[in-house]
C-alpha cells in the first residue's frame, strides 16, 4: 500500500497538470526519481519536500499527511 506522501505527490502534481518530467525539470532531478517518490520505492531528503511543497502551492503537511 502506499504511503500519503507517494498518493498525495501524484494527486497535487496531477492536478497542477505536471507530468512526472515537468516536475524534475523544477526540480533538477530526473524523472525516474520523481516515479520513485511516487511509487514510494525512495524518499526524498527534507529539502526536497520543501521544494516540492512550494512548487505545488500546498504545505508540507498538506503533502505528507
Amino acid at each position: 500500500m502506499l504511503n500519503h506522501f507517494s498518493t498525495n505527490l501524484r494527486h497535487y502534481r496531477k492536478l497542477r497538470l505536471m507530468t512526472q518530467q515537468d516536475l524534475a525539470e523544477k526540480l533538477f532531478i530526473t524523472r525516474q526519481t520523481i516515479s520513485t517518490y511516487e511509487t514510494d520505492t525512495r524518499r526524498c531528503d527534507l529539502d526536497t519536500l520543501i521544494r516540492l511543497s512550494d512548487i505545488l502551492e500546498i504545505s508540507v503537511d498538506e503533502l505528507i499527511r
